[in-house]
This record gives C-alpha cells, sequence and structure tokens, in this order.
C-alpha cells in the first residue's frame, strides 16, 4: 500500500519535480512581493507561509546528503511542519482575508490551492504510517547489495 501512497513523488515527480515545482511558486512570489505594495493581512500571511516554505530546500539538502533521497521522506517529515503552519496562519489572520484581487492575493489563493492539495495527501500518508510505521521503513530500507569479488566472499575485520 505504501509504494501507492508515495508513487508520485518518489516515481514520478522526483525531487527534481518537487524541486522545480517549488520554486517556480518561490519566483512567482518574490515578484509578487517585489511588484505589488500591497500591506495589511493579505501581505503577512504571504510571507510568513511561504517564508516557512523554505523548510522544504533544507530539508532536502538533508534527506539527500544524510537521508535515504525518497521525496517522500521529505515530505512527511517537513511538509507537516509547513503545511500545519500554513492553515494555522489561515485561521490567524482571518480565512479569507488573505485572498484579494492584487498579486499578492491571487498568489495567497493559488498558494492555498497546492497547500491544500498537499495538505489531503500529507495528512493521509502521515495517518497510514503512524500505524504502519515498518511498512514505510521497510519500503525505504536500501537493498542490501552482497560483495562479490570473483565468487569470493570478502570480510572485514577490525
Amino acid at each position: 500500500m505504501i509504494e501507492k501512497l508515495c508513487y508520485l513523488e518518489d516515481n514520478i515527480l522526483k525531487q527534481p519535480g518537487l524541486y522545480t515545482l517549488w520554486t517556480l511558486l518561490y519566483l512567482l512570489n518574490f515578484v509578487c512581493l517585489l511588484s505589488d505594495n500591497t500591506v495589511g493581512v493579505v501581505r503577512n500571511f504571504n510571507i510568513l507561509s511561504n517564508g516557512f516554505s523554505v523548510l522544504y530546500v533544507g530539508g532536502t539538502a538533508v534527506n539527500n546528503i544524510y537521508g535515504n533521497q525518497k521525496p517522500s521522506t521529505l515530505l512527511l517529515s517537513v511538509g507537516p511542519i509547513h503545511q500545519y503552519i500554513h492553515w494555522l496562519l489561515f485561521a490567524y489572520f482571518g480565512g479569507s482575508d488573505v485572498f484579494s484581487g492584487s498579486p499578492i492575493g491571487t498568489m495567497n489563493w493559488i498558494g492555498c490551492i497546492v497547500v491544500g492539495l498537499f495538505t489531503v495527501d500529507m495528512v493521509i500518508k502521515t495517518w497510514y504510517i503512524t500505524f504502519n510505521t515498518q511498512e514505510y521503513l521497510d519500503y525505504v530500507k536500501p537493498p542490501v547489495q552482497e560483495e562479490q569479488n570473483n565468487g569470493v566472499e570478502l570480510t572485514t575485520v577490525g
């Protein structure tokens, strides 16, 4: 079951696809913030929610260097932090008050749609893994590689 739940990010999008999506949203948001002088809850929500999204970049680097390099691990570890903070900020700033016809307000719409889709996915996976942790650990476990040297088994002394 876990292979099906993680198929999109681990087999189709993979890390480059997810990073490209994040980069495009980041750049669009950056341009909106530079070009739009809207102030108040629309801007405050935007900068806080999108500021927390940079956790994905750090999480990606840590997972790629020290982890198992599976995008699903990144989304299961960093995703809940960003996404739950996003929704708390959304409620704090008044829900629909963060939307407007301005570029920043439009980016808030886009952000809420994207984060909403990822949140549905994340909630399903985190609850599934809460009750099936070993299944995920088996899924991400690297395959055992046998060392061979012309048919002679290698051992280490030490």
